[in-house]
């Protein structure tokens, strides 16, 4: 602070000076005792200076409501809400949430450097306090073939930036073990005095060592408890996650104790937007460590103060003097529905709704404008030759995770051994085409678990590099799903016999739309009952499900533009099997 500053300050405090704010009354979180207490505060200058109540120009009877920082989502993408940070700050404010962690791989995946400058622009002048962190795997392996590649000298001018709080999910630990590049990507961010966040979804104890001895010190990945102790036995801080396909809340809470609970964070990493819209975004996780029996005030630390510690944060997380006034008000430790949200002293939403506009306009480069340019194919590039005893791989996907399984099975052959789709066993085919440089790059393989009885559905929401994805029951249909893809500028599709019954399109990089949330969600919703015309699945959300499909740093085995991917051996399986595998 300059002298006169730290004057006025004492002024204040003397009560030489009038505050702008004195809040009476309220029920403050105070995540240093995990308590809540009955206090009163005062506000000025957007930030806390008192727990008491000094003089002041407006007064504001709280009435013993209950007094929380704004929530903190501690790892996420925006790109899988599909909408722009300013629907998300219209959105997440009134809710109480204050804070995204965002990682903007997805678009960078697609764009690179103009992806990442897209989307701190997006979310500059919001009241939603969007900071980022750098996508370390831009592509995500060598097993795809991405939009863009990134390099630490192409990262390193980002780290400066006052939103970049450091280098996101590195999720490639044959990279991390191996690749020289990805160690200045890390000794860059550790030298700015930055985190690193792991992605820990394939590792073992000796990984999990190399990436704590690198200074990686989180990981959103963990899917049981015990994984979740063995990371904050080595000083990670475990995000738990409830995402609209990832959702590992429930099997990590016993792993959460009153020792440890500091370690713990809250996140959402990939949220769908009609899942965002029915249930909410990190509010929504900390509400049901909640109802499964968690202490109010240890969820709401971790949701808050915690976050804001692992990502030193020092003036956000609490409500303390010196500590910025950005909270919200809520009457039921149960509920938490925000009834006044106040962001830097000032309140800017009540009971649902917010007190001013959000700004808008900016404009969509070229690049992200035109950013479906896959190479003309026909339906001989998707056939899958099988050797004559007709024993294929088989990916298998499981409602409610990312991870999928392969199998090894006997399957249906055309008179010349090719694969033949079987929806009696729930046999479809995947593809996955690069949809970037025209490379002309298609992989396919046999899928179960998409239960589809027609029809197919496509996507350019493709983790990690945004290929254009594809499950169906046959190819004429591909094609068909991939020519509406190619002229809605990328997005989802459903289509059957040639004919599409629905879509939505995504115009920015394929990813996401400048359209506002609810008004995208007539269009989400008859994508969904389009889906459900043509496949009996209705456990888990088949377009964020289809989207993981292509993601090789997730076990057991994925599909690529290059092929089927052995996640955990590193290598590229042939779709016929030519001997018998153990």
């Amino acid at each position: 602070m300059e002298i006169q500053e730290l004057r006025n300050l004492r002024e204040l405090l003397n009560a030489s000076l009038e505050a702008d704010l004195a809040i009476l009354n309220v029920n403050v979180l105070d995540p240093y005792m995990v308590e809540f207490r009955l206090t009163d505060m005062t506000i000025h200058q957007g930030k806390i200076i008192a727990m008491k109540a000094l003089r002041a120009k407006k007064i504001l009877d709280a009435q013993g409501k209950y007094a929380c920082p704004l929530l903190i989502d501690a790892h996420m993408h925006i790109e899988s809400t599909t909408v722009l940070p300013s629907e998300l700050n219209d959105f997440l404010i009134p809710r109480g949430v204050g804070m995204l962690i965002a990682d903007p791989h997805e678009i960078a995946n697609v764009a690179g450097l103009t992806g990442i400058d897209f989307m701190l622009d997006a979310s500059e002048n919001l009241d939603l306090d969007v900071r980022v962190m750098l996508p370390s795997c831009v592509p995500a392996t060598a097993f795809e073939h991405a939009g863009a590649t990134l390099s630490a000298d192409d990262l390193r001018p980002y780290l400066s930036h006052p939103r970049v709080l450091g280098l996101a999910e590195v999720m490639d630990k044959d990279a991390v073990r191996y690749d020289e590049d990805m160690l200045y990507k890390i000794g860059n961010a550790r030298a700015m005095g930055k985190n690193v966040d792991g992605h820990g979804a394939n590792l073992d104890i000796d990984d999990l060592d190399l990436y704590s001895a690198m200074g990686i010190n989180s990981d959103h990945e963990c899917v049981s408890a015990e994984e979740a102790r063995e990371r904050v036995r080595r000083g990670f801080y475990v995000f738990m996650r409830q995402g609209s396909v990832a959702d590992n809340l429930a099997d990590l809470l016993p792993a959460v104790t009153l020792k440890n609970f500091r370690r713990f964070c809250f996140c959402t990493d990939d949220k769908h937007p009609d899942d965002l819209l029915d249930h909410g975004g990190v509010d929504a996780a900390v509400k049901k460590a909640i109802q499964l029996g968690m202490d109010s005030a240890v969820a709401l630390t971790m949701a808050t103060h915690n976050a804001a510690t692992c990502y030193r944060l020092a003036s956000k997380g609490a409500l303390s003097p010196g500590y910025d006034a950005d909270f919200f008000l809520f009457r039921d430790l149960n509920d938490l529905s925000a009834e006044l949200v106040v962001k830097s002293g000032e309140i800017v939403a009540e009971n649902g709704r917010l007190t001013h506009p959000t700004r808008r306009d900016f404009p969509v480069p070229d690049s992200l404008a035109n950013s479906v340019n896959f190479a003309p194919f026909s339906e001989k590039d998707l056939a899958i030759w099988l050797y004559p005893n007709r024993k294929a791989h088989v990916m298998n996907l499981h409602a409610g995770n990312v991870l999928t399984t392969l199998t090894i099975e006997e399957t249906r052959v055309d008179e010349e051994g090719f694969f033949q789709v079987d929806v009696s066993r729930d046999l479809a085919k995947l593809c996955v085409i690069e949809r970037h440089h025209h490379r002309g790059n298609i992989g396919c393989c046999p899928i179960r678990g998409f239960k589809l009885t027609s029809g197919a559905i496509a996507s350019t929401v493709a983790h990690d590099s945004h290929n254009l994805v594809v499950v169906s029951t046959n190819d004429a249909d591909v094609l068909a799903a991939a020519l509406e893809i190619k002229r809605i500028g990328g997005g989802y599709v459903v289509v059957e016999d040639g004919k599409v019954l629905a879509s939505v399109p995504l115009e920015i990089g394929g990813l996401l739309t400048a359209k506002p949330l609810n008004q995208s969600l007539a269009s989400w919703r008859k994508l969904h009952e389009a889906f459900a015309k043509i496949s009996d699945a209705d456990d888990f959300n088949p377009f964020l499900m289809l989207s993981f499909m292509s993601l090789p740093v997730i076990p057991d085995v994925k599909c690529t533009d290059i092929g089927l991917i052995d996640v955990a051996r590193g290598k590229v399986l042939d779709i016929a099997v030519y001997e018998e595998e153990k």
